[in-house]
């Protein structure tokens, strides 16, 4: 375990004593733990990077559990500081060396008008991601967004963003993926019907400047989905999310020429209300994952299925 992640699994440690004392303070606290088998693509572009090599990229089959606790803690006027610390993961009982474990401490701000017609959110966070027990990247990021509601409800909101990272990976041959990465994004919420039924609506365009021109690259996202709650104890959901990447130099001597993805999702989800605290859940969809590098290239039907619980 390297400086790094001890520094992280501190800071959330401190998130989460944080949070305990909240019932002492004016604050609260919060727990939301996703826990689920999953077949999906862990080398998703918004998730991680993976290693250089033969390592072939494919939809793999494993579990996942994601848990976030936080300190929400309101100061003056419409102001508020949270506190948070996520600790996820991930196991693939046929790729042992994908098994990972990530920790993240994070700070955001809020502010919202009076008339709660404009809200800017600020964070910043450091996360830090081991693989198979070995110390595998560090993050810091930092992200800015502002939410625009005309009407002051949430019937209709606008958010843009605007988030800064860079990826410093442990292990000497991996030092080329070293990068700096800049995404600007705008979403769009419509919330109708008494949020019945919920359409987003999101595009997004990604630079990363990298240590080795091959891992350089310049990504537009799209993405959008639709939420229908069928009841108080239901609902049901449909997405589908476009990416296009392109990068800056030749792959490999194998391979000379730039590296092109396009990575095409879409995925229907219910998910079912089993307490005031219990939701479970189960998704099923389809990935195709196009690349003029061979290795890169691959399709096949994604699923997830687990439980959600809130604090």
């Amino acid at each position: 375990m390297n400086d790094s992640m001890r520094t992280c699994i501190f800071a959330v440690g401190l998130a989460a004593t944080a949070g305990v004392g909240a019932a002492q303070a004016d604050g609260r606290f919060e727990l939301q733990s996703t826990n689920m088998v999953t077949r999906s693509d862990p080398f998703s572009a918004d998730e991680e990077l993976t290693a250089l090599g033969a390592g072939v990229f494919d939809l793999e089959t494993g579990w996942d559990s994601n848990t976030w606790v936080r300190r929400v803690q309101p100061l003056s006027g419409r102001q508020v500081l949270r506190f948070e610390g996520q600790l996820r993961l991930r196991g693939y009982p046929d790729r042992d060396e994908l098994n990972s474990v990530l920790v993240t401490p994070r700070l955001q701000y809020w502010n919202t008008t009076a008339d709660n017609r404009l809200q800017l959110r600020l964070s910043a966070g450091c996360s830090a991601l081991s693989r198979d027990g070995d110390a595998h990247w560090t993050r810091p990021e930092a992200e800015a967004q502002l939410r625009y509601r005309p009407e002051g409800g949430r019937a209709l909101e606008t958010v843009f963003r605007v988030r800064a990272n860079a990826y410093d990976f442990e292990r000497a041959n991996l030092q080329g993926l070293d990068s700096e990465r800049v995404r600007i994004g705008v979403e769009q919420f419509f919330r109708p019907m008494d949020e019945a039924l919920v359409v987003q609506l999101s595009a997004y365009f990604e630079q990363a400047d990298a240590d080795e021109d091959r891992f350089s690259f310049d990504e537009t996202r799209l993405r959008g989905e639709i939420i229908w709650n069928i009841d108080d104890a239901s609902s049901a959901a449909l997405l589908a999310d476009y990416r296009d990447r392109d990068y800056e130099a030749a792959f490999s001597t194998q391979e000379p020429f730039a590296r092109a993805d396009e990575r095409f999702e879409v995925e229907a989800r219910y998910e079912r209300k089993l307490t005031e605290r219990v939701n479970a859940f189960v998704a099923a969809g389809y990935l195709d994952n196009r690349s003029n590098i061979q290795a890169r290239d691959y399709d096949g039907a994604t699923f997830r299925a687990g439980f959600s619980l809130s604090l």
